[in-house]
Formats: C-alpha cells, structure tokens, sequence
C-alpha cells in the first residue's frame, strides 16, 4: 500500500520538497489511512503536516463525537489541528442548494481558507479508486460527456491532491487494519437516500457480480484516457476561441458568425462553455440543452437571442455571435453633469471620464486622424450650457455630414450599435441640442475654415 501509494505520487507529481500540507480528516478510513501515509512519507519529502476537519452540523453528536476523535489522532502523532463548526444547513437553506452540494461547496472554502492560513501549497484529500468508479458512472447516468467521464483529478489547480486515487476501498481498509488504525463511520453514507450511496451499494456490486469483476479498474482506466482527451479538446477550443474572438473581455465576446461555420459542432460546444465558464466562474457550466439552443440560434438565418443562466446573453446580429455577461437586465439610471471646460467630467454611473481642452486651430489635431473616442468641436459655435448626459427617448442629432437632424435611435441603429450599450454612450450637449454622440461630432460645430478656437473632448476609463 505504501509503495502503491509512493508511485501515484511521484506519476503525479503530487508533492514537492519542503511542501507545507494541509490533510483532510473526516475520520473515516480513507481519510485516516491518507494521514497515516503521509506521516511515514513526510521525510522522503520533508513535508510538514497539518490534519484539518469540518464539521458540517447535519448529524448532532455523532459529528461531534467524530470531531474530537481526529483531534485526539492529531494529538496523538503531535501534528496540528485545524477543527471548525460551520452551520451548513443554514447555508443550505439561504441559497437553496442540495445538502451535499452545499456542504461540498463550504467545506472546499475551509479547506481554501485554512490553507492560506498556515501557508500550506498543498491540500490532500482521501478519494480513491471506488470513489472514482462512483462518479464516473453517476456523470454517465447523468449523460455527461466527456469532461464528466474524466472524473475525479488526482491533481486540481495544482493545489488538491489525492494520493489514494488509484487505490481500492478493500486495500484502505485492509491497511487500516494492519496498521491497527482504528477509524469512525459517517452513518449518512450508510443511507440509501443518497444517489452515490445507492451507486456504491446496490450498482457498482451488481455490475461485478453480473458484468466484470473489474468495473472499478475499468471505470478508472477509462477516466485516465478521458482526462487526457479531455485536457487535449479544451488546449483545442482555446486555440480556436483565440483565432475567432473578435473581441474578448471580461463581460463580453464577440464572435464572426462567418468565422463559425468551419468549426465543428464538437469543438464549438466546448468554446461556448468555455466563455459560459469565464463569465459565470469555473466551477458552473451551461446544461446540455442550453449549449443546444445556442446552436440552433447559430444555424438559424435570422437575428435573435438567448438568455443563459447568471445573466449571460447570447445575441446573434450584425454578422455576430455576441455574448454578454449583465447584459439582459443591466438598467443605467439617467445622469446629466456640466462639462468642465477644460478639465475632467467624471461620469460615475458608467465609469468613464471626459477629458476637454480649449486649443487654438493652428495646434488642434486633423479631425481624420482623431478615434472615435476623441472629437473636435468649434468653441465660438456653443450656445447656453455645456453639458454631458445619457440619452433620451426621443433625442434628435443632426450628424456631420447629414442633410438634417435623424432621431438618435435611427442614429444608433444605422451605426449597428448593440440597444443594451446604447444608454452607455455619451452625449456632450450645447443647450438643448446635442453637439457630440461618442463617435460623431454634429454637424452645427464641425470644424471649418473660420473656425479659431476648437473644444477637444476624449473619452476615458477611470
């Protein structure tokens, strides 16, 4: 078991010299064993211990009977404990979640927490091979694909390590014995009530009695190869994402839809879970029939949109897939502000600033050479106060260049200016007209040949 356990290690480069640990307890024998290992191998790598456990409150005495046990195994091999209480029914409750998922979600946060606490670069957990037998068949009754058959990683984010991954329940067991271990039963994994306790009861023992006495080698074989398959598609979408993306930040990406149809439903799956999980965070990802709808909006011919869970929005128009974080419910309250000539007008609400300088036409910039974000405007021709403001319903612009005034909205609509940033975007106003839309000067204080004096105005991020 040791040399078993020594080789999983080193294949997976688990620890490194020196490594500060931080072991999970629970107190059952999985987690005991792990500990009991870790403690003979802690020279061979001169690690330093730290054994830490929660209580999740779901089972009263019984969890408190189990959180002084591993605090007497701690005392007893002289190694520091880290021993909390935290109320996860309550948490499960106020975000109404499942009660594994829940304590599942607090207990990694412990462990997280903890860890940076006593500074340790590692967290060893006590899963194994049966667990993970567990979970790939529960993903497959689940009808995941192949980032679900890759199952339990013996290494995540290169800081949760699982040092029993390719060893047997039966072998644990049988060391804990050897090694006169004594361990606790979590009687909540005794209950039939629980989908994995029923995989790990009834399922997994009708399939080696009935179809291969090996499932459970067989289960890890295959989670090995979907790992490494899975790792190569994900290097493949991100490659592809980055070809394709005409434009990607935090909250939003853009996508040719002409660029698409060359990719592979298989990959293009793969690159829009990706960009779900950049915005949503990376521990959620879209449902099977989310990922389908948003194919069928790509091969449909015309304009529309998709509403994803955590307010991700999928808009197909303008020749584009766009996606969106915030992007369906995200309201602008209306601002006007003086403009400060010269200086800066802060615009809290959208988180941009206005930078305006009075200049002399003889040094001011060609206004062809000036960006969307920049403008210049004659001075002598602004009337009545200067101001900044969000727009309208109803707003007209007489654009440089147009016969007349157009309504804003058509303005907008003819530029292909998305309607959820349109409220985004500026309005420099002289009097009640407005003489500059982020983009367009207009047309009443376009620089001409009389022109002396000119307002520049920049757009920026503050």
């Amino acid at each position: 078991m040791l040399e078993q356990v020594l080789a999983t290690v080193l294949k997976f480069s688990m620890f490194r010299q020196g490594d500060k640990v931080l072991v999970g307890v629970s107190g059952g024998a999985d987690s005991v064993a792990l500990f009991h290992i870790l403690f003979r191998l802690r020279e061979k790598f001169n690690l330093e211990l730290f054994i830490c456990h929660l209580n999740h409150m779901f089972r009263g005495e019984e969890a408190r009977a189990d959180a002084g046990w591993v605090a007497s195994l701690a005392r007893k091999f002289d190694i520091p404990s880290i021993i909390e209480d935290i109320d996860v029914p309550a948490y499960m409750i106020r975000h109404n979640l499942p009660a594994q998922v829940a304590a599942r979600q607090v207990r990694y946060r412990f462990y997280r927490r903890v860890a940076a606490e006593k500074g340790c670069s590692r967290v060893a957990l006590g899963h194994h091979a049966d667990d993970q037998a567990e979970t790939i068949l529960i993903n497959l009754l689940r009808g995941a694909g192949t980032p679900g058959l890759k199952g339990i990683p013996p290494v995540r984010e290169n800081f949760f390590v699982r040092p029993l991954i390719e060893a047997r329940r039966k072998q644990i067991e049988a060391y804990c014995l050897l090694q006169e271990l004594s361990y606790r039963q979590d009687s909540s994994n005794l209950k039939p009530v629980y989908t994995r306790n029923r995989v790990r009861m009834e399922l997994i023992p009708l399939l080696e009695k009935e179809y291969n006495p090996a499932v459970v080698a067989s289960l890890n074989r295959l989670a090995g190869i979907m790992r490494e398959e899975n790792d190569f598609m994900e290097a493949a979408a991100e490659n592809a994402l980055e070809r394709i993306a005409g434009r990607m930040g935090p909250g939003e990406v853009r996508l040719s839809l002409k660029s698409l149809t060359d990719i592979s439903p298989a990959l293009l799956r793969r690159i829009l879970r990706m960009i779900f999980r950049r915005m949503a965070g990376e521990s959620r990802a879209p449902d099977y029939e989310q990922v389908e709808k948003a194919l069928e909006l790509l091969k449909g011919t015309l304009p529309g949109k998709l509403e994803w869970p955590s307010g991700i929005l999928l808009i197909k128009r303008y020749g584009q897939l766009e996606i969106i974080k915030g992007g369906a419910g995200e309201k602008l309250p209306c601002y006007r502000y003086p403009l400060n000539i010269p200086g800066e007008t802060r615009i809290p609400e959208t988180g941009i600033c206005i930078e305006s300088e009075i200049m002399d036409i003889s040094v001011a910039p060609d206004p062809m050479t000036l960006h969307s974000g920049e403008a210049l405007l004659d001075y002598a021709k602004l009337t009545g106060p200067v101001e900044v403001r969000r727009r309208r319903d109803g707003d007209l612009f007489w654009p440089l260049g147009f016969k007349g005034t157009i309504k804003l909205k058509k303005f907008f609509i003819d530029r292909k200016i998305p309607r959820e940033k349109r409220d985004f975007i500026p309005l420099v106003t002289s009097g009640e007209e407005i003489a500059w839309v982020a983009g367009r000067p207009g047309e009443k204080w376009k620089i001409t040949r009389e022109t002396k004096k000119c307002l520049y105005l920049k757009i920026v991020s503050k």
